[in-house]
């Protein structure tokens, strides 16, 4: 007697059966518990539906492929054309001397990056939409709606002050909903205006203490006042909610650094090295052990800086003076020259250099020339926005209190 076995789990099922009994797959293989006399097995009406349908489908496959290639043959041409087109008009316009050919292809590629910019801004406010109108924990959604879609148009208008006036009399309707307050924190930041970033900050802050981003970005806010206490606390919690968070081991570190706690700095910069190497953190941590009296592994750390960066002049002077208090004044000397050579405008090292070559009694005093390397801020900021996935690029006009928007409306 034929049966089927299930081509996923082996069991024997009857013929007519459509889904395997045990598994409730759908059956698509025919057996025989015997072997038949004929030379070849008639196969049943059930297994010929089975292998129509297979061949149909893979049928389509092909059709949809032949359409892909030819849709690609075809943006291939039209790419051709429209270059081809692009020259000819260049060479005419050059001929009349109205325009060169590399003037029209750098407006064009110009163009093109800049509508890239604008779709990329539009899917950020799309998706910040969603994230909105699932927070919603208010009673009127339909007006809530209403005005999150009024303030994405104004957006794309570019007209932030009206976008973000209309955000934030959603926000009234809504004034639990952490995400339409944090959207609103990390505009005002990203545009400067700082005294409203810190407000909103600490309507998010109120509403969900462990909010990762609010406590980064409160505890920026804090440092830039100068207010290093309030900065650890907030960048602390930051690093507590995110181990992984780069901008937050930084900015911690070099909090603490202000604060005078190296020790407790080295850590965090430490995991900033293991999460992201860079020059500028090799510097940092290596002048940090320099400090603390652990000449050693700030020159290991120093090398490590040159390694990544050969044009990174700091860690060539700051090796130098790792060299000279080993004594090793000949590695000191050629350490610091090649620190002047690279920026010869540094008058630290062309004194410094002046010191060790011709009065070689005084050479202690080249640690007189000594200051700490600092963090790259404006690095920093780049790596906040990259981190924050703040939402509108750096070269936006700022949005303050009372002020017009970008457009003057």
């Amino acid at each position: 007697m034929p049966v089927i076995f299930c081509q996923k789990c082996g069991s024997k099922n009857q013929i007519g059966d459509e889904i395997c009994v045990r598994c409730g797959t759908k059956l698509m293989i025919l057996a025989f518990s015997h072997r038949l006399n004929s030379a070849l097995p008639i196969l049943d009406e059930h297994f010929l539906e089975r292998i129509s349908a297979l061949e149909y489908s893979i049928g389509r496959v092909d059709e949809r492929l032949n359409e892909i290639y030819d849709l690609v043959q075809q943006l291939s041409t039209d790419s051709f054309y429209d270059h081809t087109m692009i020259e000819s008009i260049a060479e005419a316009l050059k001929r009349l001397q109205i325009v060169g050919k590399q003037d029209l292809e750098r407006d064009w590629h110009k163009r093109v990056t800049q509508r890239l910019i604008e779709s990329e801004e539009r899917e950020k406010l799309e998706a910040n939409k969603k994230s909105f109108l699932n927070a919603f924990r208010g009673k009127d959604k339909n007006q809530f709606s209403k005005l999150i879609e009024e303030s994405s148009q104004y957006f794309i208008k570019k007209n932030y002050r009206r976008g973000l006036k209309a955000l934030e009399r959603a926000l009234a309707v809504d004034p639990q909903n952490c995400e339409v307050g944090m959207f609103l924190g990390k505009l005002y930041y990203e545009f400067q205006n700082f005294a409203d970033a810190s407000k909103y900050l600490k309507r998010v802050l109120e509403n969900n203490p462990h909010h990762f981003e609010a406590n980064l970005l409160t505890g920026l806010l804090a440092r830039r006042r100068g207010d290093f206490t309030v900065a650890r606390q907030f960048l602390g919690n930051a690093v507590d909610i995110c181990q992984t968070s780069l901008a937050a081991h930084l900015f911690l570190g070099s909090v603490l650094v202000s604060l005078g706690q190296d020790a407790e700095a080295l850590g965090h910069f430490s995991r900033a090295l293991n999460l992201k190497p860079s020059p500028q953190m090799y510097l940092m941590v290596g002048s940090i052990y320099s400090r603390q009296g652990q000449i050693r592994h700030a020159i290991k750390h120093m090398k490590k800086a040159i390694e990544l960066d050969p044009a990174c002049h700091e860690a060539f002077f700051h090796l130098g003076l790792a060299f000279l208090e080993q004594k090793w004044t000949k590695k000191a000397r050629e350490c610091i020259r090649t620190a002047a050579h690279l920026k010869p405008t540094e008058s630290r090292y062309q004194d410094a250099l002046a010191l060790l070559v011709r009065d070689r009694a005084r050479r202690a005093s080249v640690a007189d020339l000594k200051r700490e390397p600092a963090l790259n801020e404006e690095s920093l900021e780049f790596l906040v926005k990259d981190e924050l996935r703040l939402n509108f690029r750096p070269d936006r006009s700022p949005v303050r209190t009372g002020g017009k928007d970008a457009e003057g409306k």
